[in-house]
C-alpha cells in the first residue's frame, strides 16, 4: 500500500486527502540531499576527459565497491515516472561544517525552494521538477540529520525557528565542579573549580534567518536512508576512541574529529536536542543492516550491534535512547542469560519510542551505506519490521521509495 493512498501512523485525514487529491493531477518531485564527504556546493563543470563533472548529482551513482557499478538510486527512483532535482551543499572534512550552519541547512532550504518555485536546481538533466508537482525529499546520511534540523525548526514554536546559524560548534559554559585527589599514601583532597563545559545549545548572536517554513510546508514527506538521525558509534570512536579505533580509522574511514565530531551520539550534538516537539513534514526511515564487502567490513568493528558497515541501525531508524545500543534481530530485542538470547522478541523502536516526533519507521533492509545512495544490491533480503509500510517490499531504498509514493 502506498502513502498517497494509506493513513500512515499518526498521519492526519488532511494529509491523506491533499494527497489523494494532488496525486493525480502532478507528477512526483524527488529532491535529493546527499551526506557526507561531498563537495555539493561546486555547480557543473567539465572534467579532463570532457564529462560533466557535478558532485551533488554524481553522489548518487557513484560507487565505491565494484559490484555495485552502473547502479543508479535516480535511475531506479524515476524508471515508473517522475521528476527530480539534486540539492547540494558542501559536506566535505575539509570544511568542517555542521548540520546546523547557514551553509549546510541553510543552503538545502534555499535550494528546496527554488526546486519547489519551478526554478529547477544547479544541475544539468532531463525531468527538472515544475511547480505544480507534489514533492517529496529523499535524504542519506549526514542528509537526514540536515532534514531533520530543518523540518524541526520549520514550525512556529520551534526553538531554532526559521534560522541557521554562522556556529561551527555548540556553546559551551562554565561550572562550579568538586575534583578530588588520593595521595599515594591514601588521604584525599577535594577543591571546587571552574570548568568549561559544552552544552546543546546555539547562539543567537550567530543566527541567520532562512525560511524553513515555506521549504517544508506542504512537502509530502521526507524519506532518510542510512540516516545519521542519532549520529554514529563510529565518530564516537574517532573522537574519543581507543589505540584499537584508531587504527580501523587509519585503516578503513580516514576520518579527523573536527571533520565530523557534530555527527556524535551524545545529547550534546544529537539532533533531536534542536528541534520542537513537531516536523514541519512526516519523516519515514530506511535503515541498512549489510556491513560493507570484503576487507571493509572491518569497519563495523567500531560499532555496536546491527549497522551497514558505517551507522548504527538504532540511529538509522530514529529508535529513542542511545544511537549506539545494539538491537537484536533488526529492531528486536531479546532478554538474554549469559549471554544467550532467549523468549519472544520486544520490538524496541515502534512507531510510539521514536527519537522525535512524527517520524516512522518504513523498512529495515539488508544493504551497506555505498548502496544505499547509489542503488547497489536492487534486490536485497529485508526483515518486516511492526507499524512499517509494506509497498515496495523486497526492493532496496530507491524502489522502495518509488513504490510507496505512486
Amino acid at each position: 500500500m502506498t502513502l498517497s493512498r494509506r493513513l500512515g501512523a499518526g498521519l492526519s485525514v488532511f494529509f491523506a486527502a491533499m494527497m489523494g487529491a494532488s496525486s493525480a493531477a502532478a507528477e512526483n518531485c524527488y529532491i535529493l540531499v546527499h551526506g557526507h564527504g561531498v563537495k555539493g556546493h561546486q555547480e557543473t563543470s567539465v572534467g579532463n576527459d570532457g564529462s560533466l563533472v557535478q558532485p551533488a548529482l554524481d553522489y548518487w551513482s557513484e560507487t565505491y565497491f565494484d559490484e555495485y557499478k552502473n547502479s543508479s538510486f535516480i535511475d531506479q527512483l524515476v524508471a515508473i515516472g517522475g521528476n527530480y532535482g539534486v540539492v547540494g551543499y558542501d559536506s566535505t572534512d575539509e570544511a568542517e561544517l555542521p548540520y546546523w550552519h547557514n551553509q549546510t541547512s541553510g543552503e538545502i532550504a534555499r535550494q528546496i525552494i527554488d526546486i519547489r518555485s519551478g526554478k529547477g536546481d544547479r544541475f544539468k538533466h532531463n525531468n527538472q521538477c515544475s511547480a505544480d508537482d507534489t514533492f517529496w525529499v529523499i535524504s542519506h546520511s549526514q542528509g537526514a540529520a540536515q532534514m531533520m534540523y530543518i523540518a524541526g525548526n520549520a514550525v512556529e514554536g520551534s526553538p531554532y525557528y526559521n534560522r541557521a546559524y554562522n556556529q561551527y560548534d555548540t556553546n559551551t559554559k562554565i561550572q562550579e565542579v568538586k575534583k578530588c585527589s588520593t595521595t599515594w599514601y591514601g588521604s584525599t583532597s577535594c577543591k571546587k573549580v571552574n570548568e568549561e563545559v559544552r552544552v546543546a545549545e546555539l547562539s543567537e548572536s550567530n543566527a541567520v534567518e532562512v525560511d524553513f517554513d515555506t521549504a517544508i510546508n506542504g512537502v509530502a514527506a521526507i524519506f532518510t536512508t542510512g540516516g545519521a538521525i542519532t549520529g554514529t558509534e563510529g565518530v564516537d570512536r574517532i573522537c574519543n576512541g581507543s589505540w584499537y579505533d584508531d587504527v580501523i580509522n587509519d585503516l578503513f574511514l580516514g576520518r579527523e574529529c573536527s571533520a565530523v565530531r557534530y555527527m556524535q551520539t551524545n545529547d550534546v550534538y544529537t539532533v533531536r536536542n534542536y528541534v520542537g516537539t513537531n516536523l514541519g513534514a512526516p519523516v519515514y526511515t530506511i535503515g541498512g543492516y549489510s556491513a560493507f564487502p570484503g576487507v571493509e567490513s572491518a569497519s563495523s568493528a567500531l560499532l555496536n550491534g546491527e549497522d551497514d558497515g558505517y551507522i548504527n541501525l538504532a540511529s538509522q531508524m530514529n529508535c529513542s535512547g542511545s544511537g549506539k545500543r545494539s538491537l537484536w534481530s533488526n529492531l528486536k530485542q531479546y532478554d538474554t542469560f549469559m549471554g544467550i538470547a532467549y523468549g519472544s522478541a520486544i520490538f524496541s523502536c515502534d512507531n510510539d519510542h521514536k527519537g522525535t516526533a512524527r517520524s516512522y519507521n518504513l523498512a529495515s533492509i539488508h544493504v551497506d551505506h555505498d548502496a544505499q545512495r547509489n542503488g547497489g544490491n536492487i534486490s536485497p533480503d529485508y526483515d518486516g519490521i511492526p507499524g512499517g509500510l509494506d509497498c515496495g517490499a523486497g526492493k532496496n531504498s530507491a524502489g522502495r521509495i518509488a513504490a510507496c509514493t505512486q
